[in-house]
């Protein structure tokens, strides 16, 4: 009997030992599985945060696709305006060079033309003095006015050879049959300053306007740069030699001073 009950003693004892390995192998594993199941847990919040960023990132691409594929279609529409434009552009340049080349040979006519302009204003100019030269050189070859007087056109004319105011000098003309001289045209202004003298002409002011001697309207004036209708106190008019212009050469004075005059009068008729 007592070696039975050391038998069983032993075999309780083996027990009591394994029992107690066994529970500290299951304390060791139920703080494994513990920690296996915190590792999981983190581990599944890890999974469901990169499941978020890879949402997140998919969602992002499908963005960056879309700009893309939009910035895309920009991009050839404005490499399709460029061309467009590089093609107008081209075109442009062409019709610039066109023109420029255009100009240039306007710019060349231009430059002709006015050099046969100049050269026909010159012409002009010389055959005109030529023609007044002419004119007055015909003057002797015409039936003769009265000695000391000149003729042009239909008329005689007089150069005084004193000089005084412009109512005394129209009464000189008076005292020969004549009126200080009424200028009718532009060949008879010429004719006039070509005598190379200040001389008073038949025009003054009456009711404040300008009036021939022959109590004509004036309607032709040659009146020099500066002088206007409004002349003040300046009530007769002189042709004045200063003024290089025969066109532009009639200056108002007052009636009381003192130069010379040109007298006209109807030539003898045939």
């Amino acid at each position: 009997m007592t070696t039975e009950r050391d038998q069983l003693q032993q075999i309780l004892n083996t027990n009591t030992k394994e029992k107690d390995q066994l529970q500290s192998s299951l304390s060791t594993m139920t703080t494994e599985r513990d920690q296996l199941q915190n590792s999981l847990n983190t581990m599944t919040t890890e999974r469901d945060q990169l499941q978020q960023i890879l949402n997140t990132n998919t969602k992002e691409k499908d963005q960056l696709q879309s700009s893309l594929s939009t910035m895309t279609t920009e991009r050839d529409q404005l490499q399709n305006s460029l061309n467009t434009m590089t093609t107008e552009r081209d075109q442009l340049q062409q019709i610039l060079n066109t023109n420029t080349k255009e100009k240039d040979q306007l710019q060349s006519s231009l430059s002709t033309m006015t050099t046969e302009r100049d050269q026909l204003q010159n012409s002009l100019n010389t055959t005109t003095t030529e023609r007044d030269q002419m004119k007055t050189r015909l003057r002797f070859y015409e039936k003769p006015c009265e000695e000391g007087w000149w003729k042009f056109d239909s008329s005689c004319y007089y150069l005084s050879s004193t000089k005084d105011t412009a109512g005394a000098e129209q009464r000189s003309c008076k005292a020969m049959g004549a009126d200080l001289v009424v200028i009718n045209s532009r060949e008879e202004q010429i004719f006039i300053h070509g005598f190379k003298m200040n001389v008073w002409i038949g025009i003054y002011i009456k009711d404040k306007s300008w009036i021939w001697v022959d109590n004509t309207a004036v309607t032709s004036t040659y009146w020099m740069s500066g002088e206007t209708s409004d002349h003040e106190n300046k009530n007769c008019v002189e042709i004045i030699q200063a003024a290089s212009d025969p066109l532009k050469s009639w200056k108002s004075l007052p009636c009381t001073t003192k130069t010379a005059s040109v007298c006209e009068k109807k030539a003898p008729t045939q």
